[in-house]
């Protein structure tokens, strides 16, 4: 599976299973009433970004307007917000230097800007795996909204539009998202300001109520599998449908979890389940420094384990659960018959807790959590 590689939502040109969210911007578009203020929500990781990456792509590679007019005075009405790999826009774009968009994110911290403004006046060119493990900010604040006002104000790129994307809304903090109303009510003409949010509910009710807004639902298994045929042809069929109900309809986790060979690993660590309630402590410690010497790995698999363990206790209030892979069945009621489903699930708020604490041996917390599983079996 390593022929997956897991694409930036700039630099991305497929965007699957969103058709519907796309036919409405573009009938707005071609309608003349797209500009304002945006909320694009929905489950991490199913296409928010690339959605909003494809319309700033697409809007800011029309004609200005006093272009638009062939020769008999109409106006050709585009059918479809795809921007080609070869466009100038693209480019510009994919490598955020666009003057016509502004990308709004959890800043770097002042080390890690330093260090990026050496490099550059130095002509070197950026690396993108440098650039990508940068330490930030865990929150956007105010400072980064006022960047964001200054750039609305700017004079508009070559077609006369601005594009701001903040990704993602949930990540500001109480001052910027007050700085940020007053933009949202009142954006300049041709402007679009695109709100990303995973969780929209976190966001102010006065900065909801001022954005339409555009939901995106997560993905059948059908669409997941048109996009594994896609990007391998090394996935087996029952590799795939693991994928997809583990990536519980997100593409960007499906192709993350694929990349990091995420059903071998995911496998793997039920298989310690085996004869559960007993367990081998040697075989856990073998699993972490084998499988997970990678701190991306294991954070991925402390992942699956929360989301197996969560779904474990809904599961236990339905009659049929499909299998993740043959024999999956089997730990899970292992596990049900074994710890009642009420602790069950403070087990895995107080594990999901624990590997969130960056101030512990993440490793050692992994291992930790399946001894407290068997301690609590009955």
């Amino acid at each position: 599976m390593n022929d997956f590689c897991a694409i930036p939502p700039e630099e991305q040109t497929d965007l699957f299973g969103h058709d519907d969210a796309q036919r409405i911007l573009l009938d707005l578009w071609n309608n003349g009433h797209l500009s304002g203020s945006w909320l694009f929500c929905g489950p991490r990781g199913i296409g928010k970004a690339t959605l909003a990456y494809r319309l700033a792509r697409f809007v800011l590679a029309q004609p200005a307007e006093t272009e638009q007019s062939n020769l008999f005075g109409l106006t050709d009405q585009p059918t479809s917000l795809f921007i080609p790999e070869t466009h100038p826009v693209f480019k510009s774009v994919s490598q955020r230097t666009n003057p016509g968009l502004k990308i709004i994110e959890c800043g770097l911290k002042e080390e890690e800007l330093k260090s990026r403004q050496a490099l550059i006046d130095a002509g070197k060119q950026l690396d993108p795996e440098t650039e990508k493990k940068r330490k930030r900010f865990d929150e956007i604040r105010v400072a980064d909204i006022r960047e964001a006002e200054s750039f609305l104000h700017l004079t508009a790129g070559a077609n006369g539009w601005r594009i701001l994307i903040i990704d993602s809304a949930d990540e500001m903090n109480s001052n910027a998202a007050n700085a940020l109303l007053k933009s949202l009510e009142e954006p300049p003409n041709n402007t679009l300001i695109i709100l990303i949010s995973h969780v929209p509910g976190k966001l102010l009710p006065t900065i909801r109520s001022r954005c339409r807004k555009l939901s995106l639902k997560p993905l059948k298994n059908n669409q997941l599998f048109d996009i594994f045929k896609l990007k391998s042809e090394q996935l087996s069929e029952e590799d795939s449908r693991s994928l997809a109900l583990l990536a519980e309809g997100s593409p960007g986790k499906a192709l993350t979890l694929a990349e990091q060979g995420g059903v071998s690993v995911f496998k793997q660590m039920l298989s310690l389940f085996a004869d559960f309630p007993e367990m081998r402590v040697t075989k856990i410690y073998d699993f972490v420094e084998k499988t997970l010497k990678d701190k991306e790995v294991l954070k991925m698999a402390q992942s699956l384990l929360i989301q197996w363990l969560a779904d474990v206790c809904i599961s236990a209030e339905t009659e049929k659960k499909e299998e993740i892979f043959s024999g999956e069945s089997l730990f899970r009621q292992r596990l049900q018959n074994t710890i009642p489903i009420l602790k069950l699930m403070d087990l895995t708020d107080e594990l999901r807790c624990a590997f969130s604490d960056i101030d512990l041996d993440q490793k050692q917390v992994f291992v930790n959590a399946f001894l407290t599983l068997q301690r609590e079996a009955g």
